[in-house]
């Protein structure tokens, strides 16, 4: 026969069982009801992003991975982050290497288009995110592009104006905003444009002791070299004082403009 005493501790052990029982059953259930929950949130999340619209690409339509200008953008990033710090000369460097590795796709209009579009693309980006230094590299970027296509592909010039590359590395908010917004296809600078639009556009004197805060001039006021149309000066005074620099580049770049529009003028008289 079992004591009082031995059936009150057994008892007292059943119970206190019974209680880490219910505590575990307890604790199973709340994990359970939280792990539903959460789930059910993140379902309610992903409905939510389903029904937004995609972030604006902007024009840009992707391309994917593999294709031929996915492999040129590869080539020119992996080429410009290794090498000069210095921007103008960095983006230089990676278009000869795509001209080397992709000569066929530079002269193609298409494919040309969708790079450029990319670009445009990113430079947007860059401005609605306030990175405006990344922007301007972007723009220098483009204007390599569209330099190298009007001279070496459609021929319609006679050098490259790489001017307007060194004047959109230091460009202002103006002149930045309004690059992209005339270029790409959707509404996304129309807001910063009005946030810019009355800060003065300006632009770079070609003479490097300026007078001026780092050579700058309002573009309306700029004068240009009439002899190479290349170089651009804030006044008279500069383009005297630049004038030993500048002459043997403006007699090099004036006889091949010369030369450019005479063939020109061969060509349409051919072709009538």
């Amino acid at each position: 026969m079992v004591s009082r005493k031995k059936a009150k501790g057994k008892e007292r052990k059943a119970a206190k069982a019974m209680k880490e029982e219910e505590k575990e059953n307890s604790s199973a259930a709340a994990a359970q009801q939280r792990e539903l929950e959460g789930a059910l949130e993140l379902q309610m999340q992903r409905l939510i992003i389903d029904s937004l619209p995609s972030p604006c690409k902007h024009g840009f339509d992707p391309f994917p991975e593999g294709h031929t200008c996915d492999c040129l953008l590869k080539l020119y990033f992996a080429t410009y982050y290794t090498g000069s710090s210095d921007p103008a000369t960095a983006v230089l460097t990676a278009m000869r290497a795509v001209e080397d590795k992709y000569p066929e796709v530079l002269r193609d209009s298409s494919k040309m288009k969708q790079i450029l579009s990319y670009f445009l693309s990113v430079g947007t980006d860059h401005i609605l995110n306030g990175r405006d230094g990344a922007a301007r590299t972007t723009v220098a970027v483009i204007i390599m592009f569209e330099e190298f296509i009007a001279f070496s592909v459609q021929k319609t010039q006679a050098v490259l104006h790489l001017q307007k590359l060194m004047e959109m590395l230091i460009a202002d908010d103006h002149t930045l905003v309004s690059f992209f917004r005339k270029r790409i296809t959707c509404s996304c600078l129309d807001k910063k444009h009005k946030e810019v639009k009355s800060i003065k556009k300006m632009g770079y004197c070609n003479n490097e002791k300026c007078p001026l805060p780092d050579g700058k001039v309002e573009r309306s006021k700029m004068l240009y070299c009439t002899r190479c149309r290349y170089a651009y000066y804030c006044s008279r005074d500069c383009q005297e004082t630049h004038w030993s620099d500048h002459r043997e580049a403006c007699k090099e770049r004036a006889e091949r403009n010369a030369k450019f529009e005479q063939e020109m003028r061969i060509r349409d008289q051919n072709s009538m």
